[in-house]
């Protein structure tokens, strides 16, 4: 094995960024969120496997089926991440089990991540919005269109 290939936090929120930016942008029945998955992993693969078919096999790994709440479902990246980075360096996990663990946790975090997301966080930034709009202020509505995605964000690169 040649030497150990380390990621740094500027590769990790690289990923994060266009998660954040595409986990939306490409939804098909086949892999739902599945092109949007690979292609944030693609700058982490490119920097793990410079061997080409090892670089393909990673992506083919990641274009599988893959639905989530995107915030709070970025755990499942950052974990991903994580046991690439491992298999790159020699540790004995294999493919089959890095889809089993993203299949194992997508379902869990999207019932958290939905209740939290659309059923909290939403309502209380657009409920205190429109309380401060009915009083004429304009910072209310500035609230809802700035500060949501700025909170979403928050959430999303926390986990």
């Amino acid at each position: 094995m040649s030497e150990k290939v380390e990621l740094t936090k500027k590769d990790v929120r690289k990923s994060y960024w266009l998660w954040q930016f595409f986990s939306h942008a490409n939804y098909n029945y086949e892999r739902m969120q599945g092109t949007a998955f690979a292609m944030s992993m693609a700058p982490i693969l490119k920097k793990l496997y410079p061997n080409r078919e090892d670089l393909s096999d990673g992506l083919k790994r990641h274009l599988v089926f893959f639905n989530t709440e995107p915030n709070v479902g970025a755990v499942i990246h950052g974990a991903t991440i994580a046991m690439e980075e491992q298999k790159a360096n020699g540790a004995e996990i294999t493919g089959d089990s890095i889809n089993a663990f993203k299949t194992g946790l997508m379902g869990p975090l999207a019932g958290v991540g939905d209740s939290l997301v659309q059923g909290i966080i939403i309502p209380l930034l657009v409920a205190l919005g429109i309380s401060i709009s009915m009083t004429g202020n304009v910072s209310g509505s500035i609230l809802v269109l700035i500060g949501l995605p700025l909170v979403l964000m928050a959430v999303a690169y926390n986990f």
